[in-house]
């Protein structure tokens, strides 16, 4: 362990490190912040997407039209064979007259439309709730077909049709986006591991020495420790700084019903500190990566 006398040596050392390779420090910071900004930026329309289709599973409703032949068994039986199939949590029976006047209520004020409509022209239907476990669009494929193969059924129709399509989207932007993030991590990775080797290299007599006269490996490795998680910590508030500018420039930019999918999920002190700790851990990394060749682990 290090000894608490030599604690501040080591923060120096790592400081005039910085300061000797400033530039790279920099650009490795700069690469890092970039990074971090676009995985973040990803994963908060991402979640934000994925926020809305789940609530849109949780709103929807099959409805199941029945045919005018299977009125007479009475709405309650109808009901009943809906309920017995597996996943459904409620069914309302909507009669003709009552789909009539719904839809008249929907065209008050303009009442002359139906002057000339003397017969009701739509059918009963059936409004039909799943339970939650069901309500993945996966999942609400089979209780429609079980429903289309029931006799009294005319047509079905159902709101999670296009959000299963949307899903199917999601999950793809998803893998991209994953494919993406590897890659950036793997880049950020190697800038880090190789700055921090260039220091190495500049150092190595000087690393020889330490060895020499009994420096123990955490003793040795501690500065490139540190100056890899302060390049990762301003990595990460530089990526909360091009957040915050990137929210302002689409801000102005962006339609009102789509603000929607760049608003931050979490609060801004937890995104922060979510950013620091994903660069001060990438930083980190980097170190000890760049120096398993040159010291024991």
């Amino acid at each position: 362990m290090i000894k608490a006398a030599n604690i501040r040596y080591v923060l120096r050392d790592s400081l005039r490190s910085v300061r000797a390779n400033m530039l790279s420090a920099v650009f490795t910071a700069l690469t890092l912040g970039f990074s971090l900004a676009i995985l973040a930026l990803f994963a908060v329309v991402f979640l934000n997407l994925n926020t809305m289709v789940t609530g849109l599973g949780d709103k929807t409703v099959i409805v199941a039209y029945v045919k005018d032949a299977a009125l007479v068994a009475g709405p309650e039986r109808l009901k009943a064979e809906a309920l017995g199939v597996p996943g459904v949590s409620a069914a309302e029976f909507i009669s003709k007259e009552a789909a009539f006047s719904e839809l008249k209520s929907g065209f008050r004020g303009h009442e002359a439309i139906f002057e000339g409509v003397d017969a009701n022209p739509l059918p009963a239907s059936m409004e039909i709730k799943l339970k939650d476990s069901f309500k993945d669009p996966s999942k609400v494929t089979g209780a429609v077909e079980r429903l289309k193969a029931m006799s009294w059924v005319e047509e079905v129709q159902y709101s999670a049709e296009w959000v299963e399509r949307f899903s199917a989207f999601l999950r793809f932007v998803e893998l991209g986006a994953s494919v993406i993030g590897v890659f950036l991590a793997a880049a950020v990775l190697f800038i880090i591991s190789n700055t921090i080797r260039l220091t190495v290299y500049a150092r190595k007599d000087e690393i020889e020495i330490m060895r020499l006269v009994g420096a123990s490996d955490l003793y040795i490795k501690a500065p490139f420790f540190i100056e890899g998680a302060l390049q990762g910590f301003a990595g990460g508030l530089l990526a909360l700084l091009m957040l915050g500018g990137a929210g302002l420039m689409l801000s102005s930019e962006i339609p009102s019903y789509l603000a929607f999918v760049v608003a931050v999920p979490i609060s801004i002190p937890m995104l922060f500190l979510s950013l620091v700790c994903a660069g001060i851990f990438m930083g980190v990394a980097g170190s000890l990566i760049s120096m398993g060749r040159f010291l024991k682990v």
